[in-house]
């Protein structure tokens, strides 16, 4: 059970919240537990590059459950082609939380596409002898 909840936290390991073969890193540690994240990737190699700031949390609600789970706020990465304020629909709680980061050039400069996760996770359980 902890040995899979301290590989969906990795952001490294390739199920860390949003499956796939995302390029991650931390932008920010707040707790072991809080942090801030930014994702890149690909849908297909002639597409243009993404990416996304977001807010990532581990939480240990039971004994024998843990939710992880991230969502975008409004993170300020000083992109000249994306200047709108982000607002979260679905996690209002994340529209109070403003950060500014130190963004790449390739940000700065617009050339990769701004996006946003409004909520996404996973709840781990244990029962008995299986984990869901």
């Amino acid at each position: 059970y902890n040995e899979l909840i301290n590989k969906f936290w990795d952001p490294d390991h390739s199920k860390f919240v949003y499956g796939s073969s995302a390029k991650r890193k931390i932008a920010r540690v707040y707790t072991p537990n809080l942090i801030m994240i930014q994702q890149r990737w690909k849908k297909l190699p002639w597409t243009r590059e993404k990416y996304f700031y977001a807010i990532a949390a581990k939480y240990k609600i039971s004994k024998n459950k843990t939710i992880i789970v991230m969502s975008s706020a409004n993170i300020i990465d000083n992109n000249r082609k994306n200047k709108k304020y982000f607002e979260n629909t679905i996690v209002k709680s994340a529209n109070l939380f403003q950060a500014e980061v130190d963004s790449e050039d390739e940000i700065r400069n617009g050339k990769i596409k701004k996006s946003y996760v409004n909520l996404s996770g996973y709840i781990v359980e244990k029962r008995k002898n299986h984990i869901y």
